[in-house]
């Protein structure tokens, strides 16, 4: 293949996230990489000088690719790949930096650890270090495992910061349940790293119904919220190379909604119940595109009995507007469809105050992909938005849900103590 053949591919290659595939004439890969943005990696190869990748665009007769919805996907397809494939280019295209390989121990409560030399268990490798260690610091904010490196009597560090389930570092028998609690977490983590997310997000729906219909409300909703918080990591634009606060603020949002001035104050409702026991709402609000934890605010559900979510949007934000001493925002954005934002402009108009309203709509995922924008005939998908924008809607709901999920569990907690107490 030559630059010219190169340069003709690139044009119709997506400017999205995922993996590339340089093959000889036996349709045999002989370089697998992966990038945020294929279209740009391939580009750059027009204009290398390095002897080595000239020499593997040269040899190969073949170029492929695969779209992937975000960074860490690519990531993990490609450790996929190169485990599977074993191209020749990959291995004198490193610079002469070794892969990295996560290694599973074989202890009671397995550690997990990186190393460039695996032994026993592992799964790799993986090319990109910085990337990897970002993944995995994402993945063990929602499957907590131990790296404690000897037994213990108070609760670890790592535990308070939600990175360690806590009883597995402390001395003395752990009961069973909390055994399998914790092997759940690292057999979640293999399935993620090996490309099993899919089936992994079905198991973990199947335990949240059966939780459900037990109505162990506390399982189920940490279930639901993993799996959440799982789509999340993986469908959150560039989150390997940014952190999910937005560090930059520009927003085109204003000219899409028609708004003359600038969205400086965003604030962001979701409701939070299961089958409308302990409902509470929340607010959170973001300032320049980032979150003010001094205008958050927390409702506990007074008027509404059964699971009404509209009918309790209607009551949080009539106490919020109530309460002319906090300053209105530039933009509400609910968590819901056109029942919500319908309700939600009838609560402004019936007050008499004039804030625009938009809704963002889930998938079967339960993932934000639809903006509902009053005036607008159809639902605006997420991805019509640039990455800045989308990147602050999907933040301003994500914390708006964590925020009403803390304090149901909260209310949740009081009621079964009180309970246990009587």
């Amino acid at each position: 293949m030559d630059i010219a053949q190169l340069k003709k591919l690139v044009a119709q290659i997506p400017d999205t996230p995922g993996v590339y595939r340089f093959q000889n004439a036996r349709k045999q890969d002989i370089y697998i990489g992966k990038a945020s943005s294929i279209k740009k990696r391939l580009a750059s190869y027009l204009k290398t000088t390095d002897f080595r990748i000239q020499k593997m665009i040269a040899a190969a007769k073949r170029l492929t690719f695969i779209e992937t919805d975000s960074d860490i996907e690519a990531l993990i397809l490609e450790s996929q790949l190169i485990k599977q494939r074993r191209p020749q280019f990959n291995i004198m295209l490193r610079d002469d930096k070794q892969y990295f390989f996560v290694v599973f121990t074989d202890d009671k409560f397995p550690h997990v650890y990186l190393t460039h030399q695996p032994t026993g268990h592992y799964i790799g490798p993986f090319t990109d270090g910085t990337a990897f260690k970002a993944t995995l610091k994402y993945l063990r904010h929602i499957f907590p495992y131990c790296t404690c490196k000897q037994k213990h009597h108070n609760f670890c560090l790592n535990y308070h910061i939600g990175k360690c389930l806590g009883f597995c570092c402390l001395e003395g028998n752990q009961p069973r349940e909390q055994h399998r609690r914790y092997l759940a977490n690292i057999k979640a983590l293999q399935d993620i790293l090996n490309g099993r997310r899919s089936t992994l997000v079905k198991e973990l729906k199947k335990e949240m119904e059966k939780a459900g219909k037990k109505q162990d409300f506390d399982s189920a909703i940490e279930l639901r919220t993993k799996m959440e918080r799982l789509e999340q990591v993986f469908h959150n634009a560039q989150i390997i190379k940014h952190s999910e606060i937005i560090k930059s603020y520009s927003s085109g949002l204003p000219k899409l909604l028609k708004i003359k001035k600038p969205l400086i104050r965003i604030e962001g409702y979701d409701i939070s119940n299961i089958q409308g026991t302990h409902a509470t709402g929340s607010m959170v609000t973001f300032i320049n595109g980032l979150p003010d934890k001094n205008f958050y605010r927390q409702f506990n559900i007074k008027t509404v009995r059964g699971a009404n979510d509209t009918a309790m949007l209607r009551e949080i934000l009539e106490r919020r507007l109530n309460h002319p001493e906090w300053p209105f925002p530039d933009l509400i954005l609910i968590d819901g469809g056109k029942g919500q934002v319908s309700s939600t402009l009838a609560v402004l108009k019936s007050m008499n105050i004039s804030i625009p309203v938009i809704g963002l709509s889930k998938n079967d995922r339960h993932i934000g992909h639809r903006l509902i924008i009053p005036g607008r005939k159809q639902p605006l998908p997420l991805i019509k938005l640039g990455p800045t924008d989308k990147n602050l809607l999907l933040s301003v709901d994500a914390e708006a849900h964590r925020f009403a999920i803390s304090h149901y569990r909260h209310l949740h907690s009081k009621s079964v103590f009180s309970k246990l107490g009587q």
